[in-house]
């Protein structure tokens, strides 16, 4: 095993060891390994949450942290040290479990953090000798004063959602830029929006918090010295304060175009952003270049019933076919099994996904994670059959829904994931997004092409030649000439989207029924 590097902080000359850990995404769920390969990196983002935690160190706190990310090496667990921090989602929860559990057997304390840790408190005290319930700005660094002086309690609770201006920049010095497909940026917490099947409002609560300008510019700024070329703005709504969002997209404008390789950025809004042609343009010339966005269904009944009611504002295909208009590609977040959801959902979603020319959709079963107002409710109705919730959105629902069996709803689900993602269909939707481009910012033309874009162009290319079939590679080319017949400009945006189909492709093909 490669050593893990290591950083002090403080002063003195014994400095207790404290080795935190990110543990592993479940096998090709989040991390799209296929896409991550393609691009040239090990995968897909590195833990911010760790790398704060290193930045709240308090002076006169005297510790050596070792930062050990799972996902691109193994847990060491004979690395000597003084305490194990480990945070991570509900998508994590089984090998957090795991990675506790291992190092309590072997009497090394564990610090256990993160939305799992939050969410389901009540469940793990058991599983480490230091739990922190909800943001860490206040309560890692009361923590450390009293674990260095030896009073250190088994809870920290959270007593308020902090002031983001207390929130320091993550410490990115103990990771390889490299490694990860994108560095992130956090601009702001909370979420102004009822959806009542998110867990977020449990844990950063409905109050839209963001940094000042000029911190997240710096962030923004070490991604780029960093080797990063692709910052993902990880807000769970960028978009929670229009007004503060019109604020910075000019910054971010005026120091990427300064840039000789300036970066591209993506970021999670709402279908909102499409009706807002100021800001679309906004953020075209700002560089962004995907949109996560969560549609979650066409069917205005159900949309109601899960309090999205902003999605309902205006006609939803107009929305996503005016941000692709601006050369950003719709990325769609769906969801089937909602309460108003029988048998004929499926052809709906499956013409609305059609009719939006979105290429790419990463289609969900509905689940009720615990403490949301839709786990309530089912609660109540003696709707649900599991409470174990395991965050993995693909495999699994812990629902019983209203108009069809679990079977059917299994089946029908993994028969249109399967269906959009035909390579014949993709190719459409493609080659309908290019068509419906009609403005590319003008800001990035002189701009130099790198070595590493040049190389990854080729390498895509090698991949659909030498390790996919038939069909792919007529997808790839058939996409490529249609680029450069169309408009040569947008060659390297569709490189970006055909290299993500992979993942799609063989993943819903290895789908059970």
């Amino acid at each position: 095993m490669a050593p893990l590097k290591s950083k002090r902080y403080g002063p003195g000359n014994r400095f207790r060891k404290i080795y935190l850990v990110a543990p592993r995404h479940p096998e090709n769920i989040w991390a799209m390994q296929v896409t991550v390969d393609l691009f040239g990196a090990k995968t897909l983002m590195p833990n911010a949450a760790l790398a704060t935690l290193m930045a709240l160190t308090p002076p006169g706190v005297s510790v050596e942290y070792v930062l050990g990310d799972e996902n691109l090496s193994p847990v060491d667990f004979d690395l000597p040290c003084d305490l194990v921090a480990v945070t991570g989602s509900t998508l994590h929860a089984r090998r957090i479990r795991e990675i506790c559990g291992e190092f309590r057997r072997r009497k090394i304390p564990v610090a256990l953090g993160g939305t799992y840790a939050s969410l389901y408190r009540d469940e793990l005290r058991d599983l480490a000798d230091y739990l922190f319930i909800g943001e860490a700005e206040e309560t890692w660094p009361e923590f450390l004063r009293q674990w260095q002086n030896g009073n250190a309690t088994s809870t920290y609770v959270a007593q308020s959602h902090p002031d983001l201006s207390i929130s320091p920049a993550p410490d990115w010095s103990l990771i390889n830029a490299r490694d990860y497909l994108y560095l992130t940026v956090q601009t702001s917490r909370g979420c102004p929006n009822r959806c009542d099947f998110c867990d977020v409002i449990q844990y950063f609560g409905r109050v839209y918090r963001t940094k000042a300008i000029p911190q997240i510019l710096e962030e923004v700024k070490t991604a780029h010295r960093l080797g990063a070329q692709t910052v993902f703005f990880s807000d769970d709504n960028f978009l929670g304060n229009r007004s503060f969002t019109k604020e910075l997209l000019p910054e971010l404008i005026r120091w990427n175009t300064a840039q000789a390789y300036p970066l591209s950025f993506s970021a999670q809004v709402t279908v909102q952003a499409g009706d807002d042609p100021e800001l679309l343009k906004m953020l075209a010339d700002a560089k962004f270049s995907v949109l996560f966005l969560g549609v979650e269904t066409s069917r205005k009944e159900s949309l109601e019933e899960i309090h999205k009611t902003h999605n309902l504002q205006h006609d939803l295909r107009q929305r996503l076919r005016a941000i692709s208009s601006y050369g950003m590609v719709p990325f769609l977040g769906m969801i089937v099994g909602f309460d108003h959801d029988d048998l004929t959902i499926f052809d709906e979603l499956n013409q609305f996904i059609d009719d939006t020319y979105a290429p790419i959709v990463c289609l969900s079963l509905l689940n009720a994670p615990k403490n949301t107002e839709l786990y309530n409710r089912l609660q109540r109705e003696n709707r649900l059959v599991a409470d174990d919730f395991s965050g993995e959105w693909q495999f699994f629902s812990n629902i019983i829904p209203k108009q069809m069996t679990r079977e059917e709803l299994q089946q029908q689900y993994v028969k249109l994931f399967r269906k959009i993602y035909e390579p014949e269909r993709f190719g459409l939707r493609l080659e309908r997004w290019l068509s419906n481009v009609t403005y590319q910012s003008a800001l990035y033309v002189n701009k130099k092409f790198s070595l590493r874009q040049f190389a990854r162009g080729l390498q895509i290319i090698r991949f659909f030649l030498f390790r996919t079939e038939a069909p792919l590679r007529r997808l790839l080319w058939r996409s490529l000439a249609f680029t450069w017949k169309f408009d040569r400009r947008l060659l390297r945006r569709t490189f970006s989207v055909i290299a993500q189909y992979p993942h799609f492709y063989y993943f819903v093909a290895a789908m059970k029924k």
